[in-house]
């Protein structure tokens, strides 16, 4: 085969018209990659931009409308959601118009013994309370400016973990005396437990849904069921006067005389325990979102400005939609969303609709008045 001059020179033209082109490409998307990530080239919201403030000027917590929460959390307001919308007045009867947060006087105990990089946070609650929902809310909006990419990482990746490390739903006791399978090798004390509580009529209602580790004798037709209400029920609990409920930990078993005993057991000790801790209700994480993140966000350290580089996502607060439960498994099926947490636990009437009179009875007379009072909330008229 003969190679004429004018072949090769042909070859040479196109090698160098094909390098050009990818030297200007190559160009191109390196001018483009270093604008978009320059922070001076984002623009970021505020909520206050574009939905209404979830505090006033003087910095006071603001109970919104439902529809502003929901337009805050990004949901399109159909027809049929605006018609299901509970009135707000059930709920500021039920709950007051401003959050409870307990502990914040020890959150610069906290932060003065552990640093930037040395503090975490985890949620704590009895099981059914949103300590799923108060994980995704601090994970998606809070962050540490500055800290160190390899400690956050460290064990799973982020300042807040799923859990504090002797076991989100344990009692306050096993602090230090239990490591959960994801937690070895933590400092447990370096930990700010985010505890939830939730209103005791509508949790012992959530329990009869989902019983966790929790075991007690079921009546037909009839849970919540504190007490019995027949010669049947009587004859099944051997005559006690209340239903007594076990909960199987992996250490052990706790026994309790009902499920308002293990209400008032597993928060009095809590509230008795005298370390560093933040304790919030689980009504405020669907009323007062940003208002409660930001104060556990800032007693453990951290800012809820948006950080383009690291792990929040620049713009608004970022709410949870959907059931924060739902990647969970079998044991979370049917956990409410937003909309459906907002009308369920918004509607008076959904509060105490599966008791028996016998059961609230029973529970008026014995629910901790202390802590009731301490998070406002009230037996049902």
């Amino acid at each position: 085969m003969v190679h004429r001059p004018q072949d090769h020179h042909n070859r040479i033209i196109i090698l160098l018209l094909g390098f050009l082109s990818f030297s200007v490409v190559l160009h191109i998307i390196t001018l483009e990659w270093f604008h978009l990530a320059d922070p001076s080239h984002f623009h970021i919201y505020k909520n206050e931009d574009i939905v209404a403030p979830y505090r006033s000027e003087e910095g006071k917590p603001i109970l919104r409308s439902y529809e502003d929460i929901l337009k805050a959390a990004g949901v399109e307001i159909t027809d049929e959601i605006q018609s299901s919308l509970p009135p707000l007045s059930d709920l500021e009867d039920m709950y007051g118009s401003e959050p409870v947060i307990i502990g914040l006087e020890k959150c610069s105990e906290f932060r003065s013994k552990y640093g930037p990089n040395e503090a975490f946070m985890g949620p704590a609650g009895m099981f059914n309370t949103g300590t799923n929902l108060l994980e995704r809310l601090m994970v998606n909006n809070c962050h540490i400016p500055g800290r160190d990419r390899t400690t956050r990482l460290l064990n799973g990746g982020h300042l807040v973990k799923y859990q504090v490390p002797w076991g989100k739903h344990s009692p306050v006791n096993m602090r230090t005396k239990h490591v959960a399978a994801d937690a070895v090798g933590f400092d447990q004390e370096a930990f700010l437990p985010g505890l939830v509580i939730k209103d005791p009529y509508t949790w012992m209602d959530s329990m009869c849904r989902h019983k966790y580790a929790a075991r007690w004798v079921d009546f037909k037709d009839h849970c919540p069921n504190l007490v019995p209400t027949n010669n049947e029920e009587k004859e099944k609990i051997h005559g006690e006067e209340s239903v007594t409920i076990d909960v199987r930990y992996p250490y052990g078993v706790t026994h309790h005389t009902s499920m308002v005993d293990l209400w008032n057991t597993y928060y009095g000790d809590w509230i008795n325990s005298d370390f560093p801790k933040v304790i919030v209700r689980f009504e405020d994480l669907l009323l007062h979102a940003e208002a409660v993140v930001e104060k556990i966000c800032d007693c453990v350290g951290g800012t809820m400005e948006p950080n383009n580089g690291g792990f929040v996502i620049p713009g608004p607060f970022k709410y949870e939609q959907e059931s924060a439960k739902t990647k969970g498994g079998k044991a979370h099926a049917g956990s409410n969303g937003l909309v459906s947490s907002l009308v369920k636990y918004g509607t008076m009437s959904n509060r105490i609709k599966s008791f028996k009179p016998e059961d609230l009875e029973y529970a008026r007379k014995e629910l901790n008045k202390d802590i009731m009072a301490m998070f406002k909330y009230t037996d049902p008229r």
